[in-house]
């Protein structure tokens, strides 16, 4: 029994990858569509890369501090997550 759980714990990150991209695909299509539907040129957004433990965020447009506030607190959800799951992998 435990070999399966471990065939099963090693697929789940990779799971999770994919479902993490399907959402971005979706998330981005749904964005490209209601802008054309809605025919707006104003355009914002917001982006936080993290490159070891310096931050660099950028932003654009009339909404870019929503846009950024949003991307934020997106980045401390997804490191809780990942900090979450290593700790779940070290116990098994």
């Amino acid at each position: 029994m435990e070999a399966e759980d471990q065939g099963v714990m090693s697929t789940l990150p990779l799971k999770l990858f994919f479902l993490g991209f399907l959402l971005i695909f979706v998330g981005v299509i749904v964005l490209v569509f209601a802008a054309w539907l809605r025919g707006d040129s104003a355009v914002s957004g917001g982006l936080i890369v993290i490159v070891g433990f310096i931050p660099i965020i950028l932003g654009a447009g009339p909404y870019a501090i929503f846009a950024i506030l949003i991307a934020a607190v997106l980045t401390i959800i997804a490191f809780v997550v990942f900090v979450w799951m290593r700790k779940q992998a070290s116990k098994g």
